[in-house]
């Protein structure tokens, strides 16, 4: 186990067992920030569309999604559930800063206002804490994300559609310091992990360029190009003839506008009762 999750595990327990209790002053401190969530994630609509622009914390995702955000482009209708999800992870944020604070872990400064470079350009951004001046970061996770990719590094570099990889790399360029770790909370059980940056400086260096990169072309206005082509469905490791997004796709806002003619419905070869829901690209007629 991380020893910084261990410290806060250890506090957590003496708390269960009477030995310890979070001080007022914490408990202030946590009640602020949820308030000043709540008025971030409630806002009028009015409000929350202030315009598009870049930050640390969509810069790590796909060059196509930004370009689509920037142009205004019509996204699929959001769900209630979205905005509630957004505000437990506001809320999460709030409370395991506070359990960290208290727990001792040491070198623990709690958000900070910054800003960083990238090609010329001055992006602001916040911190969620950092430790001895090396940025953390905090993201409330489902179970599965939990056991699957908030298991080490390798494991999030390989399956990291939300950019917070490089979200991370550019809050310690900002702070002039090493990245750190991104710590993981498991809504569904209640458990917290904590996985430490490995990226060499080379690797760093590869993944800034990126983003560079990215912030060159939104600000050129270059024309719009997929990041990502379809994919052939496979039923039971057979083609079916049918064409399916991608898992980072599928989950896009604005999959519909870059794929029109998409139709979202329950996996067509699947027999079980309820079935998994599908963005097919392309269903042979048969199937339709």
């Amino acid at each position: 186990m991380d020893l910084k999750v261990a410290r806060v595990v250890a506090w957590l327990q003496k708390n269960l067992e009477g030995e310890v209790s979070m001080s007022e002053d914490t408990i202030s401190t946590i009640s602020e920030d949820v308030k000043e969530a709540m008025r971030k994630q409630f806002a009028s609509q009015r409000n929350r569309n202030a315009g598009f622009r870049v930050r640390p914390s969509n810069l790590g995702r796909p060059l196509c999604q930004l370009q689509m955000e920037k142009a205004g482009t019509k996204t699929a209708d959001p769900t209630y559930n979205f905005l509630l999800r957004m505000a437990v992870g506001d809320i999460v944020e709030a409370v395991l800063k506070g359990v960290i604070k208290e727990a001792g872990v040491p070198g623990f400064v709690s958000s900070e206002k910054v800003q960083v470079d990238v090609g010329g350009n001055t992006i602001n951004g916040e911190t969620d804490l950092s430790f001895d001046g090396m940025p953390d970061d905090i993201k409330s996770t489902s179970d599965y994300a939990f056991r699957n990719k908030f298991v080490s590094w390798d494991t999030l570099k390989a399956d990291d559609p939300f950019g917070y990889v490089g979200q991370l790399h550019l809050y310690a360029k900002a702070k002039k310091a090493k990245p750190g770790g991104i710590w993981a909370f498991n809504v569904a059980k209640g458990h917290i992990s904590r996985i430490e940056c490995t990226d060499t400086d080379e690797e760093r260096d590869v993944i800034l360029k990126e983003i560079e990169d990215k912030v060159d072309t939104i600000n050129l206005d270059l024309p719009f190009k997929r990041c990502f082509e379809d994919q052939e469905e496979l039923f039971r490791k057979v083609p079916t003839g049918n064409r399916k997004l991608g898992m980072t796709c599928s989950w896009c806002k604005y999959r519909f506008s870059c794929w029109p003619g998409l139709t979202e419905t329950g996996s067509i070869p699947s027999q079980a009762k309820t079935k998994p829901i599908v963005s097919y690209t392309y269903i042979k007629e048969e199937h339709a």
